[in-house]
């Protein structure tokens, strides 16, 4: 089976998902028989991406292929410093937003499913994902897989997100995919796709002070310009792999 799923990433990727998503949700599920009053989004929410994220790192661990799906480090120490333009999307976050939670180990639970998050989506959508769909072209990978990223998104809607907000985060997902992806494609590693997101998401998660179903109402004009932001991302991603795609042949 590992040399099956080591030839299909793209099943791979999905069993990843459906995998990660039965252990997660089974877990939550054993413990809604027993705590029938919890509210599994707000106070389990972060013991779901952890059961996600650990079950992604074990099963690309098990498939024997890390370097393949993009655990290891980037070509280039200095592929890091592509990371901080980026660094504008959560102080735009911080400026309109500020920060509305309080309390260490509200901070340190939503750290950590800013965390696990990160790490679930990196491993799926730019390891597995990216080296699956690298077969069709460097074109369809940019895009497709983003797209997908994207609509994973929506799925917020039906677990209590508000509508707008999430129609919104799946056209910038979308966005900040394609920029994921290019920086991917670009230095080898996922390593520091998981960092920026992990900031990213934290600082979104602090600003809120909910874990990634956000019920809070946003104005129209704030949702568009950090979408406007995301699209120069995407841009920008693109541009830095244009640069380098000779001296990276994919």
């Amino acid at each position: 089976m590992k040399n099956f799923f080591r030839n299909h990433p793209i099943l791979f990727a999905i069993f990843i998902l459906i995998a990660s998503r039965i252990v997660g949700l089974g877990v939550v599920s054993l413990i809604k028989l027993f705590q029938p009053n919890i509210d599994i989004i707000k106070e389990l929410g972060w013991l779901i991406q952890m059961l996600f994220a650990t079950t992604s790192v074990a099963l690309v661990y098990w498939s024997g292929d890390m370097k393949g799906n993009g655990l290891t480090k980037p070509v280039s120490k200095k592929e890091w410093l592509l990371w901080i333009p980026p660094l504008v999307l959560p102080i735009y976050i911080l400026i309109i937003l500020g920060l509305n939670v309080s309390g260490f180990s509200t901070m340190f639970v939503l750290m950590i499913s800013a965390l696990c998050v990160a790490i679930n989506e990196e491993i799926v959508f730019r390891g597995v994902l990216i080296k699956g769909f690298l077969r069709f072209g460097t074109k369809i990978t940019l895009f497709v897989p983003s797209i997908i990223f994207g609509l994973i998104h929506l799925g917020n809607i039906l677990v209590g997100g508000d509508i707008k907000f999430g129609i919104f985060q799946a056209l910038w997902t979308t966005a900040a995919g394609i920029a994921y992806t290019a920086l991917v494609l670009r230095n080898k590693s996922i390593l520091p796709a998981i960092v920026f997101h992990f900031i990213l998401d934290t600082t979104e998660y602090f600003a809120t002070g909910e874990n990634g179903v956000h019920e809070l109402e946003f104005s129209t004009m704030t949702l568009t310009i950090f979408l406007f932001l995301t699209i120069l991302f995407a841009i920008y991603g693109l541009i830095m792999y244009k640069s380098k795609r000779q001296t990276l042949p994919i």
